[in-house]
């Protein structure tokens, strides 16, 4: 493995708010958008690998990491903006655009508005504002299965609320680490969850999408089940899925090297 070559580091200004990003490698640009437990550091499985072929830009939406949200207007709507404020300060035309989770939100946002300077889509373990009467009913279902636990007063060593539940002393680690990234964002904006249930994106632009997509989802994943996800991919029809064994919801972070596979895959046959 050759070393990263480090690109600019620091701070965009944008609508009053400070947006933090990290650069590295070279050639066609990766940008990698976090979820809701993250931050740009939670991609570090990531950018060492694609690094190595690509450029890597990680960031932190407003209100997580180092990235302000001063005016309390964190949306998926204004992560789409700073996603263009972003490439525009970078002087980057046009980006494969990596949406975890919460971040699916956001970089379909930005697809959707600036399909020209999108080269494609990955979606993890995500919806990204596509909903339907069957997902919808389908989500509210799995969702009241899972509130209908009794929250857990300890934080888990052995396993974390969307890692797959191990015991081996490396995913103990591994969650550990998952914990400590989320906890350094401080609260999350409170409405981050109610706005993205309420960000559907209009389902015939979904259909009009040109770029190569793609869907990643973990077997195991209780908040977007596999079964959701292929609904969902339904809609663009060139879209692929690729399932990732024996994880929940964030398999970048808990299988990295088959999701890492999944990714490059993907993008060598675009080229």
């Amino acid at each position: 493995m050759k070393p990263i070559l480090i690109g600019p580091q620091g701070f965009v200004e944008t609508a009053g708010e400070s947006i933090y990003f990290e650069s590295y490698g070279e050639g066609e640009t990766i940008l990698l958008c976090h979820g809701k437990g993250g931050n740009h550091a939670i991609w570090f499985n990531q950018v060492p690998i694609l690094a190595q072929h690509y450029r890597v830009v990680t960031w932190d939406q407003r209100g997580f990491g180092r990235s302000s949200n001063l005016n309390n207007e964190a949306s998926p709507q204004k992560a789409a903006e700073d996603i263009q404020a972003l490439l525009d300060h970078l002087n980057i035309e046009k980006a494969h655009l990596v949406g975890q989770s919460m971040g699916g939100w956001a970089v379909m946002g930005s697809a959707l508005r600036y399909p020209e300077r999108t080269a494609s889509l990955i979606l993890a373990d995500t919806l990204a504002g596509i909903s339907t009467p069957e997902i919808a009913a389908e989500y509210e279902a799995s969702r009241a299965k899972r509130y209908a636990k009794p929250p857990s007063t300890h934080m888990s060593l052995d396993g974390h609320a969307i890692l797959q539940n191990q015991t081996a002393e490396q995913n103990m680690i591994r969650a550990f680490l998952y914990n400590q990234i989320g906890r350094s964002n401080g609260p999350p904006p409170a409405d981050a969850g109610e706005l993205l249930l309420q960000t559907k994106y209009d389902q015939d632009a979904i259909r009009g999408i040109k770029a190569p997509t793609l869907f990643i989802v973990g077997e195991l994943d209780a908040i977007f089940p596999p079964a959701m996800i292929r609904q969902a991919a339904e809609l663009i029809s060139h879209a692929q899925v690729v399932e990732i064994p024996e994880a929940d919801h964030s398999p970048y972070f808990e299988t990295p090297d088959l999701w890492n596979t999944a990714v490059m895959a993907f993008l060598a046959d675009l080229t």
